[in-house]
């Protein structure tokens, strides 16, 4: 049978390994900033051509593309990034806003790329990745939906609702007990666009209230929304490699072999220098059977030497590194 004294034994060797790990990590550490110093370390190759400026140019002359159709949340956080005042052009697809950015159409696109309810937006870092294009901002909309109808309508009125996929699963809760007829169109705004159009009052849209105010519709009711703090994060993207001083997070892609531990290594560099990760996606490497990239987002600033220290050991030890963006 074990006994107290035991238990007090077992608490106080846990306690002098943390002591002895905070000794290692902060050995380390030292280690690679003296090496550094001596110019033993290697060359930053990574950070070639990123320029630090004290804010975004945004101007008058300033173009912004965004995907989808005046009233889209992306259309929303656009305004709320740049002002309402800013020029911009809408496409079809995310694949055109990168193309517009690149192109010279626009200076900046902006690109839903997470949402706290259903997680991170399908292809939108395989888009930035191949593309060579930058992160340099990003901004998070509250998405909320509500019921959308033509002038006069009345909830009594509606039997046939039409939204994005995710808008109508967004509130189910609410639609389960309506009984409505339910359609399913590309983005929440297209559907505003269907009501007004056919100016029908059995019909509503579930999109944002930026619609009603654009396309003249009736705001039916709100908070219909299943999670009220339901968000979308939106990352801001260029063509030239800048960053602000102001920036605290980094965005970087890398890919590794199928051997074990090869992760974990990579996790290290990030956790021995006392850095934040805040998220962390992988995606099949086309072609590659069982081979992974990894889209990494942690806290830091490339002005800052752990950071750096950071991103030198897993570029050293991962395949196609680079950093996506610093915001």
């Amino acid at each position: 049978m074990y006994t107290i004294e035991d238990l007090r034994k077992i608490e106080k060797q846990i306690a002098d390994m943390q002591e002895k790990r905070k000794e290692i990590i902060h050995s380390i550490y030292h280690s690679n900033v003296e090496r550094k110093k001596l110019g033993q370390e290697e060359q930053t190759e990574f950070l070639d051509g990123f320029v630090c400026v004290d804010r975004l140019k945004i101007d008058v002359d300033t173009v912004v593309a965004y995907q989808g159709v005046p009233g889209a949340y992306s259309h929303q956080a656009m305004y709320d990034f740049f002002g309402r005042n800013i020029k911009n052009i809408n496409v079809s697809r995310f694949e055109e806003v990168v193309e517009a950015v690149k192109s010279g159409k626009a200076e900046y696109g902006i690109l839903p790329i997470e949402n706290s309810s259903a997680g991170f937006v399908n292809g939108i870092y395989d888009i930035v990745d191949k593309s060579g294009i930058t992160i340099v901002g990003e901004d998070e909309i509250r998405v909320s939906h509500a019921l959308l109808g033509v002038p006069g309508a009345v909830l009594e009125d509606i039997r046939t609702v039409y939204s994005h996929t995710q808008g109508l699963l967004q509130c189910k809760d609410f639609l389960d007990t309506t009984g409505w007829t339910l359609y399913s169109v590309a983005n929440t705004a297209v559907g505003a666009v269907k009501v007004m159009e056919e100016k029908d009052k059995s019909q509503a849209a579930i999109a944002s209230e930026l619609a009603a105010e654009i396309y003249g519709l009736q705001i039916l009711k709100t908070g219909i929304v299943n999670n009220d703090n339901n968000t979308t994060r939106f990352i801001i993207v260029s063509r030239e490699k800048i960053y602000e001083k102001k920036a605290k997070n980094i965005s970087i892609c890398f890919s590794l072999p199928d051997e074990s531990g090869t992760l974990y290594n990579i996790l290290s560099h990030i956790n021995l220098n006392g850095i934040n990760m805040t998220s962390i996606e992988s995606r099949p490497r086309p072609g590659r059977k069982w081979e992974y990239s990894f889209f990494v987002t942690m806290e830091g600033s490339l002005l800052d030497p752990k950071t750096i220290n950071a991103l030198q050991g897993i570029c050293k030890d991962s395949i196609d590194f680079r950093i996506i963006g610093t915001y």
